[in-house]
């Protein structure tokens, strides 16, 4: 759903309830109007036309009303000759009647063999009415669109600070800033109790992640350097041991997994080491040729892999740049590769390089929707008897959040796994090459 800022949501209320004031006072004056004219204006009429009855009933030619707003006229045993040809033809009723250019108002009333016609001429009733009713009733709506105008005003100004505030926190860049850069002294002078109470929870809250943040890349940083050491013992051991000729084949195929896994952990170290202080300080950024970094990433997760029933291809449909650390990509397409190379017992592996996107297609295992769903949480692994850490689609989505870059993945069980890098800022630098 859109959202919309307090001040906008603050404005429509207040928009909405002057529309509904108005539409309220224009219904009141018609109601007003139509009861004016259909109850008390015939009500009136009723008590004139009974007024000129009594009076007839006193004396024949009792004369007919004839003021400025009233005419009378009456017929005597059917004579019309006194009436105006525009009520001649009127039945007994209330009604009104086109006459003289005018619509006024007309009753009918019968008393034995005369029939009395009551004509009332509306104009200066209206302006009455339009000064002593229409014109107060404008006063009002003006005071109440002026009230209304104060009210929001002040609503706006009450709110205010809590918009500033949502507006600097906005404007913060938590990216190339930490959150110790966020100055709110400003707000906190806010006479406002409940601004001075979100500025009091931010600062809690950003000292919260401070401190994790911080607690987080030293453990990584110092424990990637311990770690650094026993390897550093185990792979020197391991090239000793390397060296002999009489070891069996299992034990030869022993001693080359030993050797993969640190490799591994080597790389795995790195990468640690490289998320511990990338938040801190501003990587390099190169031109990189995707091409030339996946065609010697891929040849050496293949000769590392040692599995020739699977086969490797890669298909170059153009030259791609990436500016981006090349550590980062090395470390990323990395991952990916080895992962195919983990979930393909046997088969195809084919790494296509289009415009602005690397993408890796394999053969192998494939995947459930609902384990796809939890490929890149940190230590998940799709298969437990696989060798690996679980790490390595968690580092490489959060690289690929921290560049912009889009990762997309699908799989089939049984038919293998599609993984695809989009680069919104790749450039195109030449035509396709052989395919290698």
């Amino acid at each position: 759903m859109p959202k919309s800022g307090l001040q906008h949501k603050l404005s429509r209320v207040f928009v909405l309830q002057a529309l509904l004031i108005s539409v309220a006072i224009i219904l009141g004056i018609f109601i007003s109007a139509k009861i004016f004219e259909k109850v008390l204006v015939k009500k009136a009429l009723e008590g004139e036309a009974s007024h000129y009855w009594e009076r007839y009933d006193k004396n024949v030619s009792a004369p007919t009303p004839d003021t400025l707003n009233l005419l009378g006229y009456i017929a005597l045993n059917g004579d019309l000759s006194s009436v105006p040809d525009g009520l001649k033809k009127l039945q007994p009723g209330y009604r009104r009647v086109a006459l003289s250019g005018k619509e006024p108002l007309v009753y009918v009333e019968d008393r034995g063999d005369a029939r009395l016609f009551l004509v009332f001429d509306e104009e200066q009733v209206s302006g009455l009415a339009f000064y002593f009713g229409i014109v107060p009733l404008s006063v009002a709506l003006i005071i109440i669109y002026l009230l209304s105008w104060f009210s929001y005003r002040q609503s706006r100004q009450a709110i205010s600070p809590v918009v500033s505030l949502a507006q600097k926190v906005e404007a913060f860049n938590f990216k190339q800033q930490r959150l110790s850069d966020l100055d709110l002294a400003e707000f906190r002078r806010s006479p406002d109790i409940e601004v001075t109470r979100l500025v009091d929870a931010l600062d809690r809250f950003t000292e919260r992640v401070e401190n994790f943040i911080e607690r987080e890349q030293s453990f990584t940083r110092d424990a990637s350097h311990e770690l650094r050491t026993p390897l550093a013992v185990i792979k020197s051991s391991v090239a000793l041991l390397d060296k002999r000729d009489d070891w069996a084949a299992n034990e030869k195929r022993a001693l080359q997994l030993i050797k993969q896994t640190i490799s591994d952990m080597e790389s795995l170290i790195e990468t640690l080491l490289l998320l511990a202080r990338e938040e801190f300080s501003a990587l390099p950024l190169d031109d990189i040729l995707i091409n030339d970094l996946i065609g010697s990433v891929s040849h050496q997760v293949e000769q590392a892999a040692g599995n020739e029933s699977i086969s490797l291809s890669l298909e170059e449909r153009c030259l791609l740049s990436v500016k981006a650390p090349e550590k980062v990509l090395n470390i990323l397409f990395s991952n990916l590769i080895r992962n195919a190379f983990s979930y393909t017992p046997q088969g195809d592996i084919v790494i296509t390089i289009d415009e602005a996107a690397v993408t890796i297609r394999d053969s192998g295992v494939g995947m459930e929707e609902q384990v796809l769903k939890n490929v890149y949480k940190p230590f998940f692994r799709a298969q437990s008897n696989n060798h690996g850490h679980g790490l390595g689609l968690s580092i490489v989505k959060r690289f690929c959040n921290r560049f912009g870059w889009t990762l997309k993945m699908t799989s089939k069980p049984g038919k293998g796994t599609e993984v695809a890098v989009l680069f919104p800022q790749a450039r195109r630098v030449g035509r396709k090459r052989e395919v290698n």
